[in-house]
């Protein structure tokens, strides 16, 4: 059989069959031959990504043989011979069986390799469905999680109803795949599966971080066993879910004296967590009740109440009834049902009458279809902001007009400089809540949660920006913030800001 020369490690025996004893037979060397995983593992080390892509689709081609004859190398180590040399033998073709697997799921699961990762999760899938020891199934379990494919969600939901003594590993690898799939099957599981799995399911969805589709059921979770209403609130606080509040203080009300302070810990979590989400307000009064309180130890009312003072750092930066403290096109805004709006054809650059150096600014917008505004950021009053100062847009990226505009200028990209990542629009006419954090060089913008631009304006302006323009606006330490109307329809809303120590 033909051989592919792609590594000195163990290259000659690629299809070997096992047989340990061969050598004492020829009178030969009693080095037993290489296993198919060390190949494997032999073909994928050393290399680069593009190297390690195309021997992964090559190995996956033919229906992948190669993939299963390293499959077959993996076993559960309670189960293993009792003789010493055959059990060390065995002990080491399974510890190459499994890494060599582990290494085909990382790049399959890297950018661009998704044709791959569809195969390898059919081929792992239909490996974790028959019926092996626990130990194996375990092993391919955990590298379906992490190919992190959809197609690995139905298997391992067939395997957490299976296998009820490592159904919790098994929720955990389900919950590592992206996708509405993973998240709906960890919800029927928590809706309708038994008890005993719920706690592992409430932390999963936590763990996933889809605050809007899981709290509801989390919050009816409450109702079940003790373990399951423990899970769910810690999943909440987690979440950083208001809905959190209530229940925990529920709990702290009926929890016995050895009890109470970990409920307490974990209110203070939440308010952390409250606050870091655009939920400070209900922050600070959650805890001016947790303050007023006697069951606080020293520690913990210092905690608090330093998160509280932080809290009411916060100032809002529009009234919701006027354009007081702003300057510029306020000719161009209109003020109506605490809202900030532009009309149809209505627009122009309005300012903060005040200049901010470091800070964090929260807001919520509405979009309309094909909106085009813009955040000015260290701007000053005349000029191109985008070039005298910053421009994070704020646009409709699933218009059609815009489908081919440079990454750059889809919505929160700092103009010519920094593309955000895309996808975390809400639909059109929805609110948005926005965040942005101005420290030193550094900015971050979070769209509804997900954090789309994370850069060091120094790093990104070296060499050049993106757009080949000069942005001298970059190198400002302080400027006024503006919202830059382009003549379409927007609404703003909740507008306030914390400043911060440079």
């Amino acid at each position: 059989m033909p051989r592919i020369v792609l590594s000195v490690f163990c290259l000659f025996a690629l299809f070997q069959p096992l047989s340990p004893l061969s050598g004492q037979e020829s009178g030969e060397s009693t080095e037993p031959p290489a296993s198919d995983g060390a190949a494997l593992l032999g073909r994928l080390e050393g290399t680069d990504s593009g190297a390690s892509a195309a021997v992964l689709v090559e190995i996956l081609s033919d229906g992948g043989a190669m993939v299963f004859e390293v499959l077959a190398d993996v076993v559960d180590r309670t189960e293993l011979s009792a003789d010493g040399d055959q059990r060390q033998l065995e002990m080491v073709r399974d510890a190459d069986a499994r890494r060599a697997l582990h290494g085909l799921v990382i790049v399959a699961a890297a950018p661009g390799n998704s044709t791959a990762a569809e195969k390898l999760a059919r081929m792992l899938a239909l490996a974790v469905s028959i019926d092996r020891p626990e130990g194996v199934r375990r092993f391919l379990a955990r590298q379906l999680g992490r190919l992190g494919h959809p197609g690995g969600v139905s298997p391992l939901a067939a395997a957490i109803a299976s296998a009820a003594s490592w159904s919790d590993e098994a929720i955990r690898s389900l919950g590592m795949i992206a996708g509405a799939g993973a998240r709906d099957a960890l919800l029927d599981l928590l809706a309708r599966g038994p008890s005993t799995w719920r706690p592992a399911v409430a932390t999963t969805l936590a763990q996933r971080g889809e605050a809007e589709a899981v709290t509801g059921l989390l919050i009816a979770a409450r109702e079940s066993d003790a373990l399951t209403r423990a899970a769910a609130l810690d999943g909440l606080v987690a979440l950083g879910a208001p809905g959190a509040i209530e229940l925990l203080e529920k709990m702290i009300a009926a929890s016995p004296d050895d009890e109470r302070g970990r409920w307490i810990a974990r209110a203070i979590e939440l308010a952390a967590r409250l606050e870091s989400s655009m939920e400070e307000k209900a922050a600070a009064i959650f805890l001016e009740g947790l303050l007023a309180g006697e069951d606080l130890t020293p520690r913990q009312f210092v905690v608090a109440e330093r998160l509280q003072a932080r809290c009411l750092e916060w100032k809002p930066l529009f009234d919701g009834e006027s354009l007081a403290g702003w300057v510029g096109a306020v000719d161009g805004y209109i003020v109506k049902d605490g809202e900030m709006r532009l009309e149809e054809g209505q627009g122009g650059n309005l300012y903060s009458a005040e200049e901010y150096a470091d800070f964090v600014l929260r807001f919520e917008f509405k979009l309309w279809p094909g909106s085009n505004n813009g955040l000015g950021l260290r701007a000053p009053i005349t000029g191109n902001s985008a070039y005298a100062g910053m421009e994070a847009q704020i646009l409709d990226d699933g218009a059609e007009k815009y489908a081919t505009l440079e990454a750059y200028q889809y919505h929160g990209s700092i103009y010519g400089v920094v593309a955000a990542i895309r996808g975390h629009q809400k639909p059109v006419g929805e609110w948005n809540r926005q965040q942005v954090r101005l420290a030193g060089r550094r900015v971050t913008i979070t769209l509804n949660g997900t954090v789309i631009v994370d850069a060091d304006l120094d790093v990104a302006s070296a060499g050049g920006t993106i757009d080949g323009r000069d942005h001298p606006g970059l190198k400002n330490v302080s400027g006024h913030i503006g919202f830059l109307g382009h003549g379409d329809p927007v609404a703003f809303r909740d507008i306030r800001l914390r400043e911060l120590e440079p």
